[in-house]
């Protein structure tokens, strides 16, 4: 199924695939060396809050699509069902337009990217493209405006906390409610996180 939808990706998005390819392995190259503690657990943290089928899918989750359409149906409640691979097609093809074509597209160009980078570097590819607020553009940006000097010892806590600001990203002017949200998102992460470590079948994380 993954060699369909990539054959029919490049063939049809090929403009977009080609964008998404060049922005892909450039980014690719400044993480492929980074394999420290902190990244590695920022990267387990993103995958338990944002896409814990990550290991098990082929670039969209057709679970959280499905359950996504049930709900929207029957209880008018929009949720996302955005795998990681499919944020970071976003960000790299800066196409946040908000129609149903430009989904389509996404989901299409999200089954190639593991055919281009290996799968374990994806999460530390978003992490390291992803919006975290204002001067927050990309990991290096966040880990100055959060004091984080060394990149070995960041703490569960440091980590959720950076995840946290991909949804909720820090605005210009001081907002407390942003930082509630953020508190909050925090907090769950980290359960999220705990739950995960403990698991001995269905692993989130890569052995």
């Amino acid at each position: 199924m993954r060699k369909m939808f990539q054959y029919i990706a490049i063939r049809i998005y090929n403009n977009k695939y080609n964008l998404l390819k060049d922005r892909l392995l450039a980014e690719y190259e400044l993480v492929k060396y980074d394999n420290t503690n902190g990244l590695n657990t920022i990267s387990k943290i993103l995958i338990s809050g944002e896409d814990h089928r990550f290991y098990y899918h082929i670039g969209f989750d057709i679970v959280a699509l499905l359950r996504a359409i049930f709900n929207r149906i029957f209880y008018n409640k929009i949720e996302g069902a955005s795998t990681i691979e499919q944020q970071l097609v976003r960000v790299l093809t800066n196409d946040f337009e908000k129609t149903f074509q430009r989904k389509i597209s996404e989901i299409f160009l999200a089954t190639t990217i593991a055919s281009i980078v290996p799968k374990t570097a994806i999460p530390k590819i978003y992490l390291n493209v992803a919006y975290y607020g204002t001067g927050m553009n990309g990991l290096s940006q966040a880990y100055s405006n959060l004091g984080i000097t060394d990149r070995e010892t960041i703490s569960i806590e440091q980590a959720a906390e950076i995840v946290s600001m991909i949804k909720y990203p820090l605005p210009t002017k001081f907002s407390l409610k942003r930082l509630e949200q953020i508190k909050t998102r925090k907090e769950y992460l980290i359960k999220l996180y705990k739950k995960h470590s403990a698991r001995k079948y269905f692993k989130i994380y890569e052995s």
